[in-house]
């Protein structure tokens, strides 16, 4: 067994999660020596006891390996283990990134330049109006959709996207099998056809449970610069994926709503907690410095013609514009420049001695 097919047989391990998994990596040298460990060895690591154990000494692991292959494939489903090149660099920031993903449409480098749209399965006619129109107006500048796929906001979102010929993800909280709501299957084949990506870290036949959507959230998180809150309750779902977001360091970003009415009291206790309020599309381009500039259109011109500007190099040049008046850490650089550290804060020190940046606290800004 290869190391690829280790992390998917341990993804395929029922109530095995990326930390107890990460606990057993770390106690070999190669993934496939997880398997060949005994009962008793296996007890003895911290977190996984007897059950568990005993799921990972199963003997059929291989073949089920091999059966969730076959099943992906019948369904063009691709599997894209953690250890693997294409497996979306943000979500190896959290601290129990998934094993695997389970990933139908593709990925692409521009989907780095995301925001995440969420709301109520059930939104008043206000939030289903903003949702459609935030989701529509954001692609057409560029930025990719990240939802997921439930009925109310995440549904409208992506569809709002798809019709406006941008791009979006949806994230799943269960299996391809087990497409949830069922509804959507349709436009899971309309994200698919060249407008994004579907993805899930659950294998194909899981079942939509309600434990599988707080960990479907961090991925929406994860993936997106900023989230967008439609409309919240006080006890909306949706307070979590922002709840999420602020930790992960993310803008979150808010809709206010009417003070009388409960829709809205999680929306706006957001804001008096510190989000920022949105009122139009505007105000999140004004946020985001990576949308401000695909919206301007021209910027690559601007800099070129710049005075203070025009002797940097391509590389200076592409991390310069992705700095604003807003600190940007070195770490959220490489993720949206997709460059490795070693580059970035080299390239930081040039724009440094050139006095075009200069450190701030929480990261660097431009130096005006």
């Amino acid at each position: 067994m290869n190391a690829i097919d280790a992390y998917l047989r341990l993804a395929l391990v029922p109530g095995l999660g990326p930390l107890s998994a990460e606990t057993l990596l770390e106690h070999v040298d190669d993934p496939s020596e997880i398997f060949s460990l005994s009962m008793s060895q296996l007890t003895r690591i911290r977190g996984i006891g007897n059950e568990r154990a005993r799921r990972i000494c199963d003997p059929q692991g291989e073949e089920e390996v091999a059966n969730e292959r076959a099943l992906c494939n019948k369904a063009e489903v691709r599997i894209i283990t953690r250890i693997e090149s294409d497996y979306p660099k943000a979500l190896l920031d959290l601290s129990d990134p998934p094993l695997a993903l389970w990933v139908k449409g593709n990925f692409e480098r521009r989907d780095q330049l995301a925001v995440s749209i969420v709301g109520p399965r059930r939104p008043t006619v206000y939030g289903h109006r903003q949702a459609q129109i935030f989701s529509s107006s954001l692609a057409r500048t560029g930025a990719t959709i990240i939802s997921g796929l439930a009925r109310g906001v995440d549904t409208v979102a992506h569809q709002a996207a798809v019709n406006a010929k941008g791009r979006t993800i949806a994230v799943l909280g269960s299996g391809f099998g087990n497409i949830y709501p069922e509804e959507n299957s349709g436009l899971i084949d309309e994200i698919c056809n060249d407008h994004g990506a579907v993805i899930s870290e659950f294998p194909f036949h899981t079942k939509p449970h309600a434990g599988n959507f707080p960990r479907r959230n961090r991925i929406v998180a994860s993936l997106s610069l900023a989230t967008l809150v439609i409309e919240a309750g006080k006890r909306s779902g949706s307070l979590i994926t922002a709840r999420l977001a602020s930790e992960m360091g993310k803008d979150v970003l808010v809709l206010p709503g009417p003070i009388d009415r409960a829709e809205s009291q999680g929306s706006n206790q957001l804001i008096c907690d510190g989000a920022s309020c949105v009122t139009c599309v505007d105000d999140i381009i004004d946020e985001i410095a990576p949308l401000r500039l695909v919206h301007q259109g021209d910027t690559e011109q601007q800099v070129q013609d710049h005075p203070r500007i025009k002797q940097l190099n391509k590389r200076e040049r592409d991390v310069y514009t992705l700095l604003s008046n807003q600190p940007r850490s070195v770490d959220e650089i490489v993720r949206i420049s997709d460059l490795p550290v070693s580059a970035i804060t080299t390239t930081l020190m040039s724009l440094e001695l050139r006095r075009l940046a200069k450190k701030a606290a929480g990261g660097y800004v431009v130096n005006a």
